[in-house]
């Protein structure tokens, strides 16, 4: 069985983003997925993006990014900030092809900020920081896909100048009990 529900594809032709905020942020490496992924599952668990992955499950989508799943990882445009070894935000960013029009472009694979670090501006730093390193690398714009109705990512999306340029429905399998 399948859930649906819409997503938006929104792009941004970059331009230089003012960075708010003092976190200390760093490039994602290699040894990163089991931090990432816990990061990912705290902050998508029980929210309109939760699929019902279990921490494990999280840990192996973000193996699988790093692997290419969504196209080479930009790593130095992929930003974690951590505190007490425990990762606060992260954003993780490929260099992904869209497989309908051959057109290769940078995607925001995932912005995840942890729940006790949220409405503090981090996941907008995290996302300003990322795009000036984009521009830095050259790029042009940047795309992503974000769940319809999550209005805080959202908020950061628009904020920062991203555009809806599409809207699709999309599923995932119901896992049972």
């Amino acid at each position: 069985m399948a859930e649906t529900f819409k997503r938006w594809m929104m792009r941004n032709r970059l331009t230089r983003q003012p960075i708010v905020g003092s976190w200390n942020a760093r490039p994602v490496t290699q040894h990163d997925p089991t931090l990432l992924g816990a990061l990912m599952y705290d902050a998508y668990h029980d929210t309109i993006d939760d699929e019902g992955e279990t921490p494990e499950e999280a840990v192996a989508e973000i193996e699988d990014t790093f692997n290419g799943k969504y196209g080479p990882l930009l790593d130095t445009c992929s930003l974690l900030v951590e505190e007490d070894r425990r990762a606060l935000g992260a954003t993780i960013i490929t260099d992904w092809t869209d497989e309908r029009t051959g057109h290769r472009q940078p995607l925001l694979a995932f912005l995840m900020t942890h729940p006790d670090a949220s409405g503090q501006g981090l996941g907008t730093f995290l996302l300003s920081a990322s795009i000036n390193a984009l521009l830095a690398r050259g790029e042009s714009e940047l795309v992503l896909f974000v769940t319809v109705g999550n209005s805080a990512a959202q908020h950061i999306y628009q904020k920062l100048g991203f555009e809806v340029e599409e809207e699709f429905e999309a599923y995932h399998a119901i896992k049972s009990e």
